[in-house]
């Protein structure tokens, strides 16, 4: 289990990270979503030991990565900002990886080379960004990492590569108990991948949970009643409505309430229309962090 506990994260009069808690299970892919500049590449590079934490701790199965750097030693980072050796090729990142990284496996390397069709002797400067992008994560999958972070995780592959590259990743976390830490805009590479998500805003973590509670945590009501009405028509004791929409006599109303609760109480307004609709992540996110 990798844990970031309280921490904190400053450069100069700017805090990037206030107390920030996090939790992901040993074997499991974890979602980091956030807006520009809620703090998800700077928690990453805390987390990989890149940046030291103003305050709090990050540990890896209870150990402080800070006092104990070799236990960051199973750990890879691929950043939002790739860099390579200048005039490298993927076949001398690999000798470099191979150099560096005690478990970089060779023949895993030429096999996810061949299936990506990735030309191993092309220097690097010169391919697309989704090229590179593919590149680092070939090298980082073969390097058989414990613990893999991902800053923008498929930026660039085409739906193709896109949808292999998340089958070896899923593969590798059930076959072997990798643990895959993805930070992204995506919502919908979230939703499709991850066991669990924390939704980052101005540097504090405003969620965390695994997908199914994330979603059902806020209740999506369409209502409508003979005659025009406002908010305090759907109000009820102990209701917190974080959006109200009305258009005439039809509103859209997103409650952070239990579901059965919202449903009886509005249904004791006998109201002449009313349907729960389902959230998506990317609505929960807006709601959660606006």
């Amino acid at each position: 289990m990798i844990n970031a506990i309280n921490v904190t994260k400053k450069f100069d009069d700017f805090t990037a990270l206030d107390n920030v808690n996090l939790s992901v299970q040993t074997g499991s892919i974890f979602g980091l979503v956030g807006s520009n500049g809620a703090g998800k590449s700077t928690l990453m590079r805390v987390m990989s030991g890149v940046y030291s934490a103003d305050g709090g701790t990050v540990t890896i199965d209870g150990e402080d990565i800070t006092n104990r750097p070799g236990v960051r030693r199973n750990l890879i980072y691929v950043p939002d900002d790739l860099y390579f050796l200048p005039g490298s090729s993927m076949d001398r990142m690999a000798k470099l990886c191979e150099s560096t990284r005690a478990r970089f496996d060779r023949e895993l390397y030429a096999s996810l080379a061949e299936q990506f069709e990735a030309d191993r002797k092309k220097p690097i400067h010169a391919m697309s960004k989704g090229m590179k992008r593919q590149a680092a994560l070939i090298l980082a999958l073969a390097s058989r990492p414990d613990i893999l972070l991902i800053d923008e995780t498929f930026d660039g592959l085409d739906v193709i590569k896109r949808h292999h590259m998340r089958e070896i990743m899923v593969d590798a976390v059930a076959e072997r108990g990798l643990t895959v830490i993805m930070a992204t805009h995506s919502m919908h590479e979230v939703d499709d991948m991850c066991d669990a998500i924390a939704m980052l805003h101005k540097g504090h973590i405003n969620v965390q949970s695994d997908i199914q509670e994330v979603t059902a945590a806020l209740v999506k009501v369409q209502i409508a009643f003979p005659q025009a009405f406002d908010e305090d028509a759907v109000r009820f004791d102990g209701a917190n409505i974080v959006s109200f929409r009305c258009d005439g006599t039809v509103a859209t109303v997103v409650y952070e309430n239990d579901r059965d609760l919202v449903e009886h109480e509005l249904k004791a307004k006998h109201p002449v229309l009313m349907n729960l609709l389902p959230l998506s992540l990317e609505e929960v996110f807006i709601y959660k962090c606006q």
